[in-house]
């Protein structure tokens, strides 16, 4: 039925082998990559659980259909983390669910962070992970659609990316032109580490070249690759790992075998089975479930794996130093032209897109609502939030703030039918702040207990009041060239605005951007080897093992950990 699905042959539960040489647990961004190269010598005997479904519907790759995290689709998973002290309410999360995971629902951006940062991590201890030895893991992977350097670019890899064209909408050139008014410069590559990280920048998307969604399911996991390895490579959909079978060898754990049941909703219709793993389990099931399934295993803060009734094998900080973006949404009215809204106000022109796209790959079915970002550092704004002229970034700035125009917004602004929608999102790219993820219970199909703790440091609160008042400056810009738009739920532009006003405002307009990272960090739960500390053959691979929550949307440098993970597993 070309184009409209493509399956991919997958094992039953009841049908897996007994043992297999490499167990993968979670088949998200990371978990594609893993198989792939895990997979590639046909005398290693390879078991991808996932469990979400392996749907792989033509609408599910289509850029504007599939990119909502909010929406009710069995890609999907929801939770919702506890109440927020700097909010006053609690936050809803959603994640991919799915082989793919996340880069099945997300906005295909693909920037890899500040080599900064990554020198920070190496200096802090993280040997191996600083920005001159991830360079190979980012360009392996890659294949870049567009006049890249070479040298700091990949074009053999199975990831495609590419630019996004002209600007969609007149609001990103209006938004250009605020920052050159702001003196931000232009970053001609946002992921090539020799240029200096501050400015704005046009966004590579993850598309492929029929100008689909470029997930890590479709580029790693194709129906060929696994028809070609389905004698040594299963992957298994709809199930879940309840727990790891540990033993002590001396004095290290070992995984002897993996507890696989039936997904929710399925429980009861399958068996759940034991499968022996003769080398290594490598863990990917994101920042929430890899800690879910190493504390559901023993594997924990002590005192709280006593508590929910768990014996202790190993002790760690695991589900600790939860981080997240933060961010915070500046909305305004815009004409409706120039907004996604008229997608859904005027039927004509949905039609006419639509076979836009399916006769020629180009239109608003490509998700043009973001197609640029604005990178800045607070330690570099005045206290009005206007960038200094007199002190300058370098190569080695870490940006801490990011600022996303969107041609679109929720809320009051989408409610008014004669008019468009316009965001600016404001987002803390190195928040000070941590949280945690805690059991509920014993039970591994309750969803854990999920606290951000957003800014909950005074840094923090500072540098997003400090953000904001950069964002004002830009919606000033914006107005003074003449550009259409009325506030919605956004702060005042034309007044010295306290603090008190700002507060009111992030905490009516604050929310997640879907980066959870680090419950299983190097240095705290896992080695420089992503090997769990106290373990043999136990590794974690996916955003849970970052230090620090990367400052950039998180899917490419997740694929260069498993990478790196996948070839250090095979030269052991």
């Amino acid at each position: 039925m070309w184009p409209f699905s493509s399956l991919i042959p997958v094992v039953a539960l009841k049908d897996l082998h007994k043992t297999y040489d490499y167990v993968i647990v979670g088949g998200g961004t990371a978990g594609c990559v893993l198989a792939n190269r895990l997979s590639a010598d046909p005398q290693s005997t390879v078991l991808l659980l996932e469990c979400g479904p392996a749907d792989d519907s033509w609408a599910s790759r289509v850029p504007l259909f599939s990119a909502n995290f909010a929406e009710d689709s069995p890609l999907t998973r929801r939770l919702e983390a506890d109440n927020q002290a700097a909010l006053g309410r609690p936050i809803e999360i959603f994640q991919g669910k799915g082989l793919g995971g996340s880069t099945r629902i997300n906005h295909m951006f693909y920037t890899r962070g500040p080599s900064g940062q990554y020198d920070q991590w190496e200096r802090n201890g993280a040997h191996g992970w600083g920005s001159e030895a991830l360079l190979p893991y980012f360009i392996r992977p890659e294949c870049a659609h567009y006049k890249a350097d070479p040298n700091v670019h990949g074009s053999k890899g199975e990831w495609i990316n590419r630019q996004n064209g002209p600007f969609f909408f007149s609001s990103f050139t209006h938004s250009v032109r605020a920052c050159e008014a702001l003196g931000l410069p232009p970053i001609p590559d946002p992921n090539d580490p020799g240029n200096i990280p501050i400015g704005w920048s046009r966004i590579p998307l993850t598309r492929d070249s029929k100008q689909q969604r470029h997930s890590t399911f479709r580029a790693f996991l194709s129906p060929a690759l696994v028809k070609s390895r389905q004698n040594n490579l299963h992957v298994c959909p709809n199930v879940l790992v309840e727990r790891l079978n540990l033993e002590k060898e001396g004095d290290i754990l070992v995984v002897r075998s993996v507890t696989v049941g039936p997904a929710e909703g399925q429980v009861g219709v399958m068996p759940t089975v034991h499968v022996s793993v003769r080398r290594e389990v490598v863990v990917s099931a994101g920042a929430f479930g890899s800690p879910q399934i190493l504390m559901l295993s023993g594997i924990g803060p002590a005192e709280h794996l006593k508590d929910v009734g768990i014996p202790v094998l190993q002790d760690l900080p695991v589900g600790d130093n939860l981080q997240d973006h933060f961010g915070v949404f500046s909305k305004y009215f815009v004409p409706l032209h120039d907004s996604i809204a008229r997608v859904s106000r005027q039927p004509l022109y949905f039609i006419i897109e639509f076979f836009r796209y399916l006769l020629f790959g180009t239109g608003i079915l490509l998700a043009p609502v973001v197609q640029m970002a604005i990178f800045a550092s607070t330690a570099f704004l005045d206290a009005r939030g206007v960038p200094l002229q007199e002190k300058q970034p370098d190569h080695s700035t870490v940006p801490d703030l990011e600022i996303m125009p969107i041609a679109y917004a929720q809320g009051r602004a989408q409610n008014d039918a004669t008019r468009g929608s316009f965001s600016l999102l404001t987002v803390l790219l190195t928040p000070d702040s941590k949280g945690t993820v805690r059991l509920r219970n014993t039970d591994p199909r309750a969803p854990p207990r999920i606290n951000f703790n957003y800014l909950s440091t005074p840094y923090d609160r500072t540098r997003i009041r400090s953000a904001l008042r950069l964002t004002m400056r830009i919606a000033e810009k914006l107005h003074a060239q003449g550009y259409e738009m009325e506030p919605a739920e956004a702060p005042p532009t034309n007044t010295e605005t306290g603090d008190d006003v700002l507060d009111r405002h992030i905490a009516d307009q604050g929310c997640t951007t879907y980066h959870y990272s680090s419950t299983c960090a190097i240095g705290s739960v896992v080695g420089n080897d992503l090997v769990v500390y106290g373990t043999r053959n136990l590794r974690v691979a996916d955003a849970s093992v970052f230090p620090t929550v990367p400052a950039c949307h998180l899917q490419a440098p997740v694929v260069a950990v498993a990478e790196k993970c996948a070839e250090m597993m095979l030269s052991t």
